[in-house]
């Protein structure tokens, strides 16, 4: 079994990125139209991000820590990645 490992970014970058995702995941749910819309383009630079410095057994981890479903996850790319090994 592979380790949760996280590279190319230091824990203050982790930091600012989870704190930017809790506020894109607020405007996703709660927002108005305009800011439902800007969130999903700032979704994308941040995915990219997430994408290309996490590993699998992260994604997995968080999964189950977060409890959270395919469903939870099918408006985004990630859908596809938390559920790979479920």
């Amino acid at each position: 079994m592979n380790k949760p490992t996280i590279k190319g970014l230091g824990q203050l970058d982790v930091a600012v990125l989870t704190e930017k995702m809790i506020v894109i995941n607020g405007m996703l749910q709660y927002g108005t139209p305009e800011e439902k819309k800007r969130a999903k383009e700032s979704l994308q630079s941040i995915q990219n991000t997430i994408l290309a410095s996490v590993n699998q057994e992260a994604f997995n981890q968080a999964r189950y820590e977060l409890k959270l479903s395919t469903d939870d996850l099918n408006f985004t790319d990630t859908a596809r990645i938390f559920s790979a090994n479920s």
